[in-house]
């Protein structure tokens, strides 16, 4: 289990005990607080098991009060449901038991490792030429560090494992890939920017609670033979979405169904947020673009100017190859010089492109479309909200009107209670009466109370992987800058020293190449060309 799930779900189990067993927050931390010595606020000093055992032992004990103090009436007893922890027209709660599923390696990696993230690189690509009935297409070699694992998969292999990603896990936050051109483009740059965006797609998946438990994404990762790879795709077309809760597998093997005042807060101001910050992604997305482009563009001027320079050393060095007598040795040896220079300088220009690149416009346009995947997320758990509270009010306005007004004959009940006693109880009546429209409407609860749970697990998830996702790149950049500085400033500190023996030759001095020297000397132009 990964760090960023277990706060979830340890943040998840007190909000359960506040909300739907009414322990009051001062009490459950005052207890808690008590039995650990300290602060209770650092929830990262406790174990997810150890903090279950305790918020279940005070729930023990207020349901053993609760018992002793009060009995149930005959309405809470007939409507009382297994695994239901809450029910009513805001608040409901329930535990689907369903098929668990065995740990992967990737799953077990994590709880081994729950401080490591796990980050699949595309090491390298093939173009692999087709021939009268197949096209040219890329062949990606997807590496995996931590697992020492080497696959070529096809970019039909990514849209592959998408889609059966949907099928298992319908209403979760699938990432997005990049869209299907009809035109396929072999060039080094757009082969390049899809890399980055299939390594985005795989590390959002594999830093997915639910989405890394399933057989696809292991055997994407893992299966180098091809035949049993095509055994797993074929496997997969046989694969149908579940109909029933039960049918869903996971590593838990239960599915919660929950949705409260709360979540509905939530999930209206997140939206609201990221709706607001939509239009910043974009701007972002662009004004990124924009900064590496005008990067290339000007790389591209100081590789003109290097050539100019390499052009007049050319030159130059013919010229003193014909000429003995007033020949320009030092003048071929400057031009030499200022040629590396402008070439080193544009390699570690191209260098600091390639990251902004892949660590600002890549990532941020990778985000922008994650973050529209959360909000038609949202839009779907909205529209099962609107569905479900419909047909409840209507259904509830016609058993209104059935129990104010008409015989009981017409009520359609089935069931070898005595149905003259249930007429005495409005909610007996309302329970039993209307048995088919009751069922509808109690699957669409259901239906809305998975996705409200849903969406509510993986968006809070994806936002806390976000802040780590940022942090990530942010730390690779630095630390690639530094190291592609060290190399520049390596080489710029040897030309400067041979500039400086020059200037200490034609003025018939020895040579002291001391590091104030170099900056002294060499600096203020290199600065001044910057600025240029």
């Amino acid at each position: 289990m990964s760090l960023t799930f277990e706060r979830l779900k340890k943040q998840d189990l007190l909000l359960s005990a506040v909300l739907y067993e009414k322990i009051p927050k001062e009490e459950l931390i005052q207890h808690l607080n008590q039995v650990k010595g300290e602060q209770f606020d650092l929830i990262d000093s406790w174990t997810y098991e150890a903090l279950e055992a305790e918020v279940k032992l005070m729930i023990e004990k207020k349901h053993d009060e609760f018992r002793r103090t009060r009995t149930m009436s005959i309405e809470e007893e007939i409507l009382l449901k297994p695994n239901v922890i809450i029910n009513d027209e805001k608040n409901y709660r329930e535990t689907i038991s369903c098929k668990q599923l065995p740990p992967n390696r990737i799953v077990l990696y994590y709880v081994e490792n729950p401080q490591i993230i796990i980050q699949p690189r595309i090491a390298e690509y093939k173009i692999i030429e087709g021939n009268t009935f197949t096209p040219n297409y890329v062949n990606y070699c997807v590496v995996v560090g931590q697992f020492g694992s080497n696959v070529w998969r096809r970019v039909e292999h990514f849209y592959w494992l998408q889609e059966s990603l949907q099928q298992q896990y319908p209403d979760s936050l699938i990432p997005p890939l990049p869209a299907k051109t009809l035109f396929r483009k072999f060039t080094p740059e757009h082969i390049s920017k899809r890399c980055k965006m299939l390594e985005q797609f795989l590390s959002a998946i594999l830093n997915n609670h639910l989405l890394r438990q399933s057989d696809f994404i292991e055997g994407f990762l893992f299966i180098e033979d091809d035949i049993k790879f095509k055994q797993l795709l074929a496997a997969s077309t046989v694969l149908k979405q579940p109909t029933k809760y039960t049918d869903y597998a996971n590593q838990e093997g239960q599915v919660i169904l929950e949705f409260n005042p709360m979540m509905d807060k939530y999930f209206m101001d997140i939206n609201n947020y990221m709706l607001n910050t939509n239009d910043i992604y974009k701007e972002l997305t662009d004004n990124s673009r924009f900064l590496v482009q005008s990067m290339k563009d000007f790389i591209l001027k100081v590789k003109n100017l290097a050539g100019s320079i390499g052009s007049l050393k050319e030159a130059t060095k013919a010229f003193n190859l014909k000429n003995i007598v007033g020949s320009l040795p030092l003048l071929e040896f400057v031009y030499t010089l200022l040629e590396e220079y402008l070439v080193d300088w544009g390699v570690n220009l191209n260098k600091l492109a390639n990251t902004l690149n892949e660590n600002l416009y890549e990532f941020f346009r990778f985000q922008r479309d994650m973050q529209n995947q959360c909000v038609e997320l949202i839009s779907n758990r909205n529209k099962a909200q609107s569905r479900y509270l419909k047909e409840f009010q209507d259904l509830m306005k016609k058993k209104h009107k059935y129990f104010t007004t008409e015989p009981i004959e017409k009520w359609e009940m089935v069931t070898e209670m005595d149905k003259i006693k249930i007429k005495q109880s409005q909610i007996l009546s309302y329970h039993f009466m209307l048995p088919k429209e009751t069922q509808e409407v109690e699957e669409l609860k259901m239906r809305f109370a998975y996705i409200n749970r849903q969406a509510y697990q993986q968006i809070t998830q994806y936002f806390d992987n976000k802040g780590i996702s940022y942090t990530t790149r942010m730390c690779n950049m630095s630390i690639r800058k530094k190291e592609n500085a060290a190399q520049h400033t390596q080489h710029v500190e040897k030309i400067a020293s041979q500039f400086m023996q020059i200037v200490a030759m034609r003025n018939g001095e020895v040579p002291n190449l001391k590091q104030e020297w170099i900056d002294q000397y060499f600096n203020p132009l290199r600065i001044s060309c910057i600025v240029k």
